[in-house]
């Protein structure tokens, strides 16, 4: 009887795969935004380590408006102009957003805000049978075909240049200037034989991404994975 049972079992689950297997082949599209998580994590950092070098005080206790109409190629533009505002009320400086109202009008200025990015990669050319040889095979480098990657290695720098200045609403005399801000970082990740990536970057928050959302990732689908197990062992203990 039990053979009858096992055997009807194994039938089932072979129907099952069956139809599964039967019902065709799906893909999932999966897109990307049109910047990385890597640049903007990186450019946004470059950004605050340059801005928190900046002392605002000389201005602190006046009304300041920030006039971004120079900041039209700036790819963050909003973060730069409302991290501005922060760094200047964190120092004491009252933020103003109406330019009529303000007494001080502070203007960012940019040379640079961007990124570069190159790669580096060291393999084996393609080899293919050589038939020349009745008694055996030679192995022999071609130039068709695709060669084997062993390690590749993916660079992106990030540099900002900016200068911050500040002149009187009324009079428009110049009273304040950070003087010129210069700050680079830069991220590399390194495949070995497919393997990694192995990131290293001089800004910590970029190092631990994206080895941290897959972290979070797996911690989340165990948890689903065994909770109805540890609620069956907590209802048998009852």
């Amino acid at each position: 009887m039990q053979r009858i049972l096992g055997r009807g079992r194994y039938r089932w689950a072979f129907a099952v795969v069956m139809l599964m297997t039967a019902g065709g082949c799906t893909s999932v599209k999966m897109t990307g935004t049109a910047r990385t998580g890597t640049e903007q994590l990186l450019l946004t950092g470059t950004w605050d380590d340059a801005l928190g070098r900046v002392d605002f005080r000389p201005m602190a206790d006046k009304r300041v408006f920030v006039d971004s109409q120079f900041l039209s190629q700036v790819v963050d533009k909003d973060y730069v102009v409302s991290s501005i505002y922060r760094a200047m009320g964190e120092q004491g400086v009252l933020m103003e957003t109406n330019k009529d109202k303000a007494q001080i009008i502070l203007e960012p200025m940019f040379g640079a805000y961007g990124t570069d990015m190159r790669d580096a990669q060291v393999g084996l050319p393609s080899m293919a049978l050589s038939p020349s040889l009745l008694t055996g095979a030679a192995l022999a480098g071609t130039s068709s075909g695709n060669s084997m990657n062993v390690s590749q290695t993916n660079r992106e720098d990030a540099v900002v240049k900016a200068i911050l200045y500040a002149y009187d609403g009324k009079s428009g005399r110049l009273v304040w200037e950070s003087g010129w801000l210069l700050n680079a970082q830069g991220v590399r990740d390194h495949f070995f034989m497919g393997a990694g990536p192995y990131r290293m970057s001089s800004r910590g928050e970029v190092e631990r991404y994206p080895d941290e959302a897959q972290n979070q990732t797996r911690r989340h689908f165990f948890g689903r994975m065994f909770s109805p197990l540890k609620q069956g062992s907590g209802n048998a203990s009852r």
